[in-house]
Parts: structure tokens; sequence; C-alpha cells
């Protein structure tokens, strides 16, 4: 029993693994700048929530070390049966372990041993009371009057009557009941046959484990047959279970660095953190703005549906002032605001610098005064760093014209046909039901294809299939692991396509049809376009997204048909064909990959015919060239060996043959690549055709992981921000001459390389060819643009 220690103070031991493992399997998937950020965000949560709690004196972190423990030693399979970390959770790990020294907490990772050994030794040796944050059932092993475990989420302190009430037993006996029944988690064998009631039972009657051998003939049946026979693997299993005390232990420790934080929160838009910074600083600028009237404001600013002058030390709703800067032009000019010429736009401004920020914006638990403060300051220097960066020219002469189409575009919005959306619902219910009832035939009972754990119940548990990807729900059940279960048991095709075409109905009528509706007024659909919403310079929309309807596949054409022109209008689409790829081959310079666009080739074909070693065209069937294909787009995105693998389902061995004929045939490809990685090294950032900038932070990281995914943004970001630019600059020029002539068409869509008219019926042969002309002509490639067009009644005919 503890004794002797501070009772006034309390030291929290955070047990890093169990607080990210848990975190990974209950919150959903954030990225940020293409890193996964979930986990990132619980775990900073969980360490400012505790922070606050005025009865936390101290705080230490600890993490397992990489590799094999002690517990190896003594038995080589320990752990044998865990699943490998997803790649996704060491990502985000190693990104907390570079961030977290600079908070200023002490953190242990002493290798030879575990997290548990760690926090038994800090329990034993911390003169204050203390709590353990986890869910590892082996650490209730040592509450006791000083140490008990902390329940962040229910802010609840569970001491020994608590231990006892959740495992029925007290914590000196959890070591016995876990040599007794075992824990698959840590592949600790315990005693075949026992379970955790047949163990209760035996230490309620005999206390220890000692004592259960010591009258092991006086048990009856198969109960006595287990324990005589088990008592060697009983014996182990308690040894494995026990902490170690570990001698002479240091932490990793250095002081709190904001500034560092900082970095880290800008760079993975952890705003809530960020906005923890500095309060101080962030109470005094609140202050300073108050509701005061003043004359010559110089922001204009639109903010939460609000319209407000700003300026050094106040701000107020606008009524009449003549701005220098201002925010959000775009939905500025949506209010009815008159904006000049060359206005000057700091959120556009601000998103030029720094592309991964998404520009300035107001946090989430930021006052208007604290955001206007910070709006204020930005702006005092942000013109001069656009210049010395050479950004003003792509400001003022393409995001500035930009935003004001987009806003003509969100205005002006897409007809739907309420009738026809309504028809379409009413048919893919019909499919739902369809399959659902097939489904159930199949499986023999009620199954909903929507609830993984009756899924992972139904597929695992009952059909006895081997599961692969674990979470809180049992084995996975997403679409890529139902996929695999398909190849790998061709005996339940059917059931699993069912169950997945169901899935991809179901999500269709839930997110594209009747809701759409909702979206509508006085008929038309008004999408909101995101020009700071992704880091290559591309526009995203937003509700709804117009850019997620589904353009492939059995029933995208039946959806689209619900988005219609006018009467008296056509619908005419234009869209840049493999744009992508034709930049690559102008910034490459790859003679081969110029010719095969220069005379018109399929590229695809092209590739095919090298990496496959085919002497004719007429030898590339469907899958041949939809691997190549593959082959071509993966390049783009950095995709390894192992990725084509996947994507495929080829062996590995494969997918790096097919990637070393690839850059066989195209070997300037490979010279482009490294020599964009060398210099977004050496420079920090990459650029585009048109001067476009994207800063690549990690791309020196220490981190492999962490430093392979930053060499692929450094390849992609040129590529796919040339092509976000071409597609810019082809909306300019095209909105000019509809303008200047006086032409009956607006565009009103943006799909990534596609723009969609809604045109005067009468014009429309004539409006496409010019259109297609000037797209074709927007840039000047060493490979030709080529635009295909399309024209109809529905957005489903295009």
């Amino acid at each position: 029993m503890a004794e002797n220690f501070n009772k006034d103070r309390v030291t929290v031991l955070i047990d890093g693994n169990s607080v990210i493992y848990r975190a990974f399997y209950n919150v959903p998937p954030l990225t940020a700048n293409g890193v996964p950020t979930g986990v990132i965000h619980v775990f900073l949560s969980v360490l400012e929530k505790l922070r606050k709690n005025p009865e936390i004196s101290d705080i230490i972190i600890i993490f397992d070390a990489k590799g094999k423990n002690r517990r190896h030693e003594m038995f080589e399979s320990y752990k044998a049966t865990r699943q490998a970390m997803p790649e996704d959770l060491i990502t985000q790990l190693n990104i907390l372990k570079e961030m977290l020294p600079y908070t200023g907490y002490p953190i242990y990772c002493i290798e030879g041993y575990e997290a548990d050994d760690v926090i038994n030794t800090l329990s034993q040796t911390i003169n204050n009371r203390v709590w353990i944050v986890t869910k590892d059932k082996d650490l209730h092993q040592l509450v006791n009057d000083k140490v008990q475990i902390y329940d962040y989420q229910k802010d609840e302190v569970i001491d020994r009557e608590k231990v006892y009430e959740k495992f029925g037993l007290y914590p000196e006996s959890i070591p016995d009941m876990l040599a007794l029944m075992g824990d698959t988690s840590d592949n600790i064998p315990g005693i075949a046959g026992i379970g955790p009631k047949t163990a209760k039972t035996l230490l309620d009657e005999y206390k220890n484990l000692d004592n259960i051998f010591e009258n092991a003939e006086n048990l009856k049946g198969k109960t006595k047959e287990k324990i005589i026979q088990g008592k060697d693997s009983a014996y182990l299993s308690r040894e494995l279970v026990k902490l170690f005390f570990i001698e002479d232990m240091k932490p990793s420790h250095i002081e709190r660095d904001e500034e560092k934080l900082k970095y880290y929160y800008e760079l993975y838009q952890l705003k809530q953190q960020l906005a923890s910074l500095n309060t101080a600083v962030q109470e005094t600028a609140s202050a300073a703005l108050e509701y005061k009237p003043v004359n010559n404001a110089v922001i204009m600013a639109y903010l939460n549906d609000k319209i407000y002058a700003v300026d050094e030390t106040s701000y107020y709703e606008y009524s009449e002032s003549e701005p220098v800067y201002y925010y959000d032009i775009k939905s500025l000019i949506k209010k009815g605001i008159n904006i000049p010429e060359n206005a000057f736009d700091i959120l556009l401004a601000d998103y030029l610098m720094d592309p991964d920020a998404g520009g300035i914006r107001q946090l989430k638990d930021e006052s208007e005064g604290e955001f206007f403060s910070k709006l204020y300051k930005k702006s005092k220097d942000l013109y001069d760093k656009l210049k010395e960066n050479a950004l003003d020219k792509l400001y003022y002469e393409m995001e500035l014209p930009v935003a004001r189409i987009l806003a003509e575009m969100e205005q002006t919005g897409i007809m739907i046909n309420e009738k026809n959306i309504k028809s379409v619902a009413e048919k893919l219910k019909t499919f739902i039901d369809l399959e659902y009832n097939k489904i159930k035939d199949m499986a023999g009972s009620e199954l909903n294809p929507n609830s993984p754990k009756q899924l992972s119940a139904y597929l695992y548990d009952k059909l006895g299939l081997k599961g692969a990807k674990k979470n809180k729900s049992g084995y996975s059940t997403d679409e890529d692991t139902l996929k695999d279960l398909r190849i790998s048991y061709p005996e339940y095709d059917s059931l699993i396509s069912s169950i997945l075409k169901y899935r991809e109905i179901n999500k269709l009528y839930s997110t594209y049809t009747l809701n759409m509706l909702e979206y509508a007024k006085e008929g038309r659909i008004h999408t909101e376009f995101k020009q700071t919403g992704t880091a290559t310079g591309r526009l995203s929309s937003s509700n709804p997204n117009m850019q997620n309807i589904p353009q492939k596949g059995e029933y995208a054409e039946i959806l689209r048909s619900s988005f219609v022109a006018k009467t008296g209008y056509k619908l005419v689409s234009l869209d840049y064909s493999q744009i992508e790829l034709r930049i690559l081959a102008h910034l490459s310079e790859d003679e081969n990959l110029i010719k095969a666009f220069n005379e018109n080739q399929d590229i695809h074909t092209m590739t095919a015919l090298n990496i496959f070693h085919l002497s004719s065209a007429d030898e590339v069937t469907h899958d041949i060239r939809r691997i190549a294909k593959a082959v071509n787009f993966g390049i783009l995105y950095g995709l390894s060996s192992f990725g084509l693998s996947r994507d495929t389902k080829v062996t590995r061995k494969e997918a790096q043959s097919f990637i070393e004929g690839y850059f066989a045939l195209y070997p300037k490809v490979k010279i482009f690549i490294d020599e964009i990685i060398k210099q977004t090294r050496e420079k920090g950032y990459c650029s585009t055709i048109l001067g476009r900038k994207r800063n690549i932070h990690d791309i020196m990281s220490r981190n492999a992981n962490i430093r392979t995914r930053a060499e692929r943004m450094a390849v992609n970001a040129p590529i796919q921000g040339s092509a976000a630019d071409i597609i810019k600059l082809a909306m300019i020029k095209c909105d000019k001459y509809i303008k200047e002539n006086s032409i009956d068409a607006k565009c009103i869509l943006q799909i990534h390389d596609e723009l969609i008219f809604e045109v005067n019926e009468n014009i429309v042969s004539e409006f496409t060819d010019i259109m297609k002309n000037i797209m074709e002509s927007a840039v000047s490639l060493s490979v030709p643009l080529l635009v295909n067009a399309e024209t109809g009644d529905n957005w489903g005919q295009l």
C-alpha cells in the first residue's frame, strides 16, 4: 500500500499508445496537406484538457519503445498476433513524437521496455498522487490509495472500488486473472479453455494463483484437468503480465517553445491549438477592439454573414467608407458591394503566400475582435510580401478575376429538375431494396450492410472469414477490405458484391437525390466554390459539393440527368483531355512523351505496349490498358510498387517491373522527378508553370514516412497546380470573350478540368467552337492542349 505522498498534488501519466489507438479507431479521418491528423487533434486536445484541470500539477507522457522488449526474451511469441500499426497511425505517431517535446512536458520512451513498465516505475517514485490516463487493463493492477486510473472523457477517477466494479476483482488480483484467462491482444497464453468467468470464480474462492494450484486436486471435472495441465503456462503468463521496475531512466525534456509549436500547429492546420498560444496577447488585442465608429476604416471584411469596416483600433458594421484592403472579395461581390478593379483581398493574398494554410481565417474559438486585430496586422506587410515573392502578377491577373467570375457563377447556379430528381430517388430506392433482399436471401436472415458491427459479426464470426484490419466494431468491413475478401473467398463473391453495390447505391441515394432539393432556390442549385480550399490551386465545392457527383458508373448518368438547361438553352461541356499528363510531358521534356501527344497517340496504349512487352495495339486488352493507365497517373502521384500492386491487384514484383518499364520508356520523367525533389529541398518550395508556389515543409524531415510523403507532394504540386492555373486562365479568357461580345451564355460550373456553360440554343455550335479554341490556346506548351466538347439538354447527356 502506497503511503507518505503529497495528497495535494496530482501528477498525470499519459499512456501515449493507449490514447492514440483509441483515437485512431474512434474519430473520423482528418487530413491537412495530405497528412492524416485526426489522432494528432485528439492527443493535443486531451493534453490541453488535462493542462486546464486545476487538480493536476504535472503531466508526463510515455510511449512504447520500438522493437522487442524484455518480455520477448521470456516468450518469443509475445504480441505475435497483434496487427501491425496502420500506416496512417505510424505517420501521426511520428509527428507527435517530433512535436510534443516543444510542449515542455517530460516524455519517456525507454528502449527494451514498454510504456507500462515506465508507468509502473514512475508510479512508485513520484511523491504525488498519480492519475494514469489509459484504457489498458494491465495498468489497473497499479491502482491503490496513491495511484488511480483517470478517464478524461468522463472526467472520472477510477479507484480500487471502481476497479472491482469493472472487473469483479481488486487490482492486486488482475495479474492472476490474466495468468488464468490469458490476453489475446498481447498473445499471453493463459490456460487453454479458462475464460473470464471461470478465472473470477477460482480467484473468488482461492484468492490467488498459488492457492489455486495448491488446491488443484480439489477441483472438479474439466476445470481440474485444464488447471493441472496449464500450470506452466499460467505462471509464464503471470510473469509476462507483471510490470518491471526500471533503474536510472531519464526523460526527454526541453523547455516549452511556442514558436516551434506555432510552426507545427499551422503546418497541420491545428486551429484550436493555434488559438491557445499567446493567449495573453490575444486577450489584449480583443480588449483594444471595441464597437467605436471611425470615419476611414482601412479594411472591408465579410465575416459571419455580415460586412464590417476595420481599422487599427476598432471595427463596426459597414455603412460607408473607402477601404484600402478587402477580406473575402467573392462574398462581398455577392452581397452587392462594388469592388474596384485592382482591389487587394487579404484572404486571397495570404492564401497565395501559404496555400497549405488556406488563407487567414477566423479560428473556432476566436472572437471577431481577436480575428480583426490579426487581420489588420496581417494587412500591413502582406502587399509587400506578395511582390517580394513574385506572386503579385498571379494575384492580379488570375486569382482576383477568378474571384469575380466565381461570384457570378454562384449567383447563377444550375437548374435542377425537381420532378426528375424525385424519380431518380425512387429508382435508386428500388435498386436499394432489390439489393437488400438479395443480401437477405443469401445470408438467410436480416443483415444491415450499413452496420459494420452486424456485418463484421456475420462475415467473421458466422462465416469464419479471416479479417485483416481491426477496429472498435471488430474486423473492418470497409470497401477495400470487402474487395480483398471477395478475391480471397470467391465462394462469397455474389454476397460481397451485393453488399458493395448496396452501399454504393445507398450513398448516392442519401447524398445526391432528395437532399439536393434542400439547396435549391427558385429551382436552381447555387454551390459555393472555394478558391482557397486546396494547396495546389484547384477549386473545391461545397453546399452542395457539385464536383463530387459521380461522373462514371452505372448510376452517374441518371443522377446527372436531373441537372438541366433552362428552356431555350443547352448545356455545353468543355473538358481538357489528359491535361496533367500533357503538363508532365512539357515539364519533363521527355521526347517519347512529347512525341506521343504531338502525334495524338493513345498514351495508355503506348505505355501498355512497353511495360507488357507487346508488339501490337491489338494485344492490349481492357485490363492491360487499365493497368497502364494506373501506372501513367500513378507516376504523377508518386505511387510506389506497393500502392500500384494494391490498386491494380498485380503482385508487388510485377508492379515494380511496370514502374521500371515506364521509366525505361520515358527516361526524362525520372530525371524530372529527381530534379524537382532536389530543387524543392534547396528552395523549400516548388512552382507551377505560371509561378504559383507551394511550400513543402517536410521535405527535409528526418522521418522517412513524412519525408517521402513530402517528396510526392513536391512532384505532384507543379503538375496539378499547373492544371489548376490553366483552367483558371481559360475561365478568365472565356468570360472576357462572352462579356465583350455580349454572348447569351454563362459559365455555371467548373469541375476540375471541365467548364460547363448554359448557352442559348441558337448559338451552341458557333459558341462551342470559339470556347474550344480559347481553351486550347490558353497557354503554349510543347504538346497540344486538347478539349473535348459535348452538348445536351441535361448534365447526364454530357
